[in-house]
């Protein structure tokens, strides 16, 4: 009641001063006005709500470009849109989101700039050929390199330390734990990472080439003879001029004496929405999965806890204002039981309303089983997907505990009561024991992706094998419907949702993030004292020394599963059954 006496309230003063907001709304920006975007960072599909007391950065959202370009469609006041791009942070398939926004504005008859004043990379290179002028600034270099995967063996440097791990595997791409295992690269997960580049470079090439009316050859000349100062770039026709950032309003409007007016995109945005506060109207949800799997959110590291998202879920059932849901998937993988339990969340909503799944950066392993539960998927060619497959993984710290001088004298009852102790390696019977489980475990993922991709068992087995695929090949594989960007996973929904839902707006449900401060040194040598102690369990070493080292991601994502006890893992691109203390 309260709520509803509010909200009359503030439309009786909206409408008293209509006549202002109208005014404000048709004269959002100065005439012939460039609105300005600056992206510094972080790039999400939607930006999180902060409190007002804290001040820190937001990430630049794309949703907030896609309002503009909407609103901004037909205004005669407004000339471009310039987009400022010091620094980009985010996956490929985010690029080619923020690349596609661009074309759309293009497309509707908007004149777009991306100005990089400080030079960029092979990422901010890829999102600025969308435009129709790129512009540097003085001084700078544009180091599009290409693409390459660092991804350090750790085998010899933990013989030395006394430390070994003890890591199996359903399929030979299923590779997350060799880094722990092997003092070199595989040859399958050499195999897989360059089909996943081939990917990432053909769409690169293809996208200079047809931005800046270029031929291939020119373009892969370019990036293999690099990096080249600002001048250079624009002298191969990859860039138009060099820009002091001052000098930036009077190269967009030469003709004017103090040049193009610059707004700034968001302010335009708020001036021409006009806030009404109205009832529950329909909408179209969004449910976020991002980061590793986990069913308890603690740790060092954001993640996808099974509360949040299954709260999300069931309340994309309950509420009867949203008519259907994308599953916003960016996610390796993670704990087995959260994700088996959000794939049955998703499938109890899938029965009730249109669920779409759209792969973000990466969509492996329990990441893409959550989003078999849709009714479709969609991704970017770019998006690491698939990884349907078991790996297991152990640390053993006996080695080093002997080194120290530490004796572990075990009493026990049972002849396996020990098992999980990270004190010793396992016997044949346990191995035995961990093989039968892994291959259940494996058998039950492919099983859960036929039957969300109403396929049979032995097709998906042929795909599987812990293999990750880029989003274009897993679509012609059947893995993935439809290649494109959120937009795309928006109007598949709104075409199964039928006449009416093109005047849906997209708005998140239930949007949980954690983020809890990095580890340190000061945690390692805590982690250290309780294994030490006897209390801990191996998995809290492997976490600090994980702190310490500079792994890959998915041992990152491994550490931040091993802050829990008990707790069985699809990891990665990949599944892990991570033994993790006492039960």
């Amino acid at each position: 009641m309260l709520r509803l006496l509010y909200g009359l309230f503030v439309n009786s003063l909206i409408l008293i001063f209509f006549p202002l907001y109208a005014w404000r709304r048709k004269r959002a920006c100065p005439e012939r006005a460039w609105l300005k975007f600056e992206i510094d960072g972080a790039v999400v599909e939607f930006a999180p709500r902060l409190p007002f007391w804290r001040r820190e950065k937001r990430p630049f959202a794309l949703q907030a470009l896609r309002k503009l370009i909407d609103v901004s469609d037909g205004d005669p006041r407004v000339a471009g849109l310039l987009i400022e791009i010091e620094r980009l942070h985010c996956g490929s398939a985010t690029a080619t989101d923020l690349r596609e926004l661009l074309l759309v504005a293009k497309r509707k008859q908007l004149r777009v700039v991306v100005y990089l004043p400080s030079g960029g990379g092979t990422r901010e290179l890829y999102v600025a050929s969308a435009a129709d002028q790129i512009l540097l600034g003085p001084e700078t270099d544009v180091t599009a390199l290409g693409f390459a995967i660092e991804a350090p063996y750790l085998r010899r440097a933990l013989d030395r330390a006394g430390v070994h791990a003890e890591v199996f595997a359903r399929g030979a791409y299923k590779t997350a734990g060799e880094p722990l295992q092997l003092e070199h690269m595989s040859e399958p997960q050499r195999e897989q990472l360059g089909l996943l580049l081939d990917t990432a470079w053909d769409v690169l090439v293809e996208a200079l080439t047809s931005g800046r009316k270029l031929g291939r050859e020119a373009v892969e000349r370019f990036i293999d003879e690099g990096p080249w100062p600002a001048q250079g770039a624009v002298d191969h026709g990859i860039a138009d001029a060099v820009v002091y950032p001052d000098a930036l309003a009077k190269h967009l409007d030469p003709r004017s004496k103090d040049g193009a007016p610059l707004f700034r995109g968001e302010l335009y945005l708020r001036r021409r929405q006009i806030r009404w506060r109205r009832l529950p109207r329909p909408r179209i949800g969004v449910v976020e999965v991002h980061g590793p799997i986990v069913s308890e959110a603690r740790g060092p590291m954001p993640v996808a806890s099974e509360e949040a998202v299954c709260e999300a879920l069931q309340q994309a059932i309950d509420d009867r204002t949203v008519r259907g849901v994308v599953l916003h998937v960016d996610s390796r993988g993670g704990s087995a039981l959260a994700s088996d339990r959000m794939l049955y969340a998703a499938r109890r909503l899938a029965e009730k309303k249109p669920v779409v799944a759209f792969l973000a950066d990466s969509a492996a392993s329990g990441g893409y089983m959550v989003a078999v539960g849709a009714h479709k998927i969609v991704a970017q060619p770019t998006t690491v997907t698939g990884s349907i497959g078991v790996v297991a993984a152990r640390v053993v710290v006996g080695p080093l505990l002997e080194r120290l001088g530490v004796a572990v004298e075990v009493v026990k009852r049972g002849a396996r009561a020990d098992m999980h102790s990270p004190a010793r390696g396992l016997g044949d019977a346990e191995r035995a024991m961990i093989e039968r489980q892994l291959e259940h475990v494996y058998k039950g993922f492919v099983a859960a992706v036929a039957l969300g991709r109403n396929r049979e068992f032995a097709e998906i087995d042929a795909l599987a094998g812990g293999r990750i695929w880029s989003g274009r090949d897993a679509q012609v594989r059947g893995l993935v419907d439809r290649l494109g960007g959120f937009d795309l996973a928006l109007g598949e929904l709104k075409e199964m949702l039928g006449p009416g839902a093109e005047a849906l707006e997209p708005a998140l449900i239930g949007a949980r993030r954690l983020r809890p401060s990095a580890l340190g040194l000061p945690r390692f040598v805590s982690e250290l004292r309780t294994l030490l102690s006897g209390t801990g369990a191996g998995a809290s070493f492997f976490d600090a020394l994980v702190a310490l080292t500079p792994v890959p991601g998915a041992l990152r994502d491994l550490a931040a599963l091993c802050l829990g006890r008990g707790e069985r893992a699809f990891l990665w691109s990949s599944i892990s059954e991570i033994d993790l203390g006492d039960r």
